[in-house]
């Protein structure tokens, strides 16, 4: 929230103007009168995704592709304000207080382009299948033999081109308040809530599909009138072939019937599409705190509720496929309870060390498609941090953090991914 966690990293003890936010308890320890901060900080990251699907390899050669992913928030501004009067302090923020910012992927994502892939997928199994010697004892030689011919303008089709990008944007707003009282000479508690607006909005495309065009190397044509000649060429060769089909087993027969149907589905599924989607939501939490000053020594503690959040969208193109994005639909998004802790000490007048613990409660909020119940655990963050006045007009500081979260195989998607770090 605040430049200052850049600098140190662990400021859940702090008693500076960012307390407002990281201590709010600790705010009766300052001086009285007004305290204001305009801040803002500029985040950019590498989201890449390295993804392996043998289909893939139809566009390439390449059963591994790499989706690279850049998010960017050039500006995360937060205005702190608080105001000490005696054994009261009063503080409130306004900022960005969750989401990653905007993240774009030029290439789109894993989830989208396997869709294509699996129309050459598709037609090479049906290769495969031809050449099968069980098909001999479920489809009378007649019909067997007009089968390659017939389906040649799919079998040939093995190779694709698409165009496809996607952006997503995530943020939640939140304005907090909250007021401080010192109990005694060395302890403070604080009551605050914090009200939170979250806004995501998708957008991004899947065109432009392209198949090689069987007999002619190197030529790629569109897809969607490509299929739609070849299901024309079918279903004019329909009438001929229908007694023989009606000689077919019923299994068979069904079999049959739904390859005949394939090009009529990949014309269709190969057309242009768009998802512009939407979501907003609005949540409140009660926030409770603690702090304890004495001989150099802060300790400063924090509890979050948890922030019961639903988001719903407002959908003008959901060509994803994906239910999630339906006009309409409410989707959970809470934001999960917190606990922090810190603790600094004042070694020498000009120099301060400080530790900390944040521990989210991931599993007991609510998430799209109960993804919460996929989390091995919660998670914790580990802080460490060392400040250094060198001068009155020189400050040094450094700072370490581990984050250990409980994320699983089954949890990651293309859409939200998250990991462990140390930073």
């Amino acid at each position: 929230m605040h430049a200052r966690y850049l600098r140190s990293l662990a400021r859940n003890a702090s008693t500076a103007i960012d307390a407002t936010y990281y201590n709010p308890a600790g705010l009766v320890f300052t001086p009285d009168g007004w305290r204001f901060s305009l801040n803002s900080q500029t985040v950019l990251q590498q989201r890449d995704i390295e993804a392996t699907f043998a289909p893939f390899a139809y566009n390439g050669g390449q059963q591994t592709k790499h989706f690279e992913g850049k998010a960017t928030a050039p500006i995360l501004p937060t205005l702190m304000g608080a105001y000490k009067k005696g054994n009261w302090a009063f503080s409130a923020v306004v900022g960005v207080f969750g989401g990653g910012g905007k993240a774009s992927f030029g290439q789109g994502l894993p989830v989208f382009e396997g869709q294509v892939a699996a129309i050459p997928a598709t037609t090479q199994a049906l290769t495969g299948l031809l050449a099968n010697p069980a098909l001999a004892q479920l489809i009378p030689a007649a019909v067997r033999q007009q089968l390659p011919t017939i389906l040649a303008p799919l079998t040939g089709v093995n190779q694709y081109r698409l165009d496809s990008q996607l952006e997503g944007l995530q943020y939640t707003l939140g304005l907090q308040l909250g007021a401080s009282y010192k109990l005694t000479d060395y302890l403070s508690a604080h009551l605050g809530a914090r009200i939170s607006y979250a806004y995501n909005t998708y957008s991004g495309h899947i065109g432009s599909i392209q198949v090689n065009k069987p007999g002619a190397a190197g030529e790629y044509v569109p897809a969607p009138a490509y299929f739609a000649l070849v299901d024309q060429g079918l279903q004019s060769r329909l009438p001929a072939l229908q007694p023989l089909l009606g000689s077919l087993p019923a299994a068979a027969q069904a079999s049959v019937q739904t390859v005949l149907g394939l090009p009529k589905r990949f014309a269709e599924g190969t057309k242009d599409k768009q998802i512009e989607v939407k979501q907003t939501g609005l949540g409140i939490a009660p926030i409770i705190g603690l702090h304890f000053q004495k001989d150099g020594w802060d300790i400063g503690a924090r509890y979050e509720f948890r922030t019961a959040l639903t988001v719903r969208n407002k959908t003008k193109h959901n060509g994803s496929g994906m239910a999630q994005f339906e006009d309409g639909v409410e989707t959970p998004n809470d934001l999960p309870a917190a606990l922090a802790l810190g603790v600094s000490y004042r070694i020498l007048p000009s120099l301060t060390a400080a530790v900390g613990f944040n521990h989210f409660f991931e599993k007991q909020a609510r998430m799209a498609g109960g993804k919460e119940a996929l989390l091995k655990h919660n998670t914790s963050e580990y802080l460490f941090g060392l400040e250094w006045r060198a001068k009155d007009w020189l400050e040094l500081s450094a700072g370490l953090q581990l984050t250990r979260k409980g994320v699983t195989d089954d949890y990651q998607s293309n859409l939200h991914f998250d990991m462990s770090s140390n930073s």
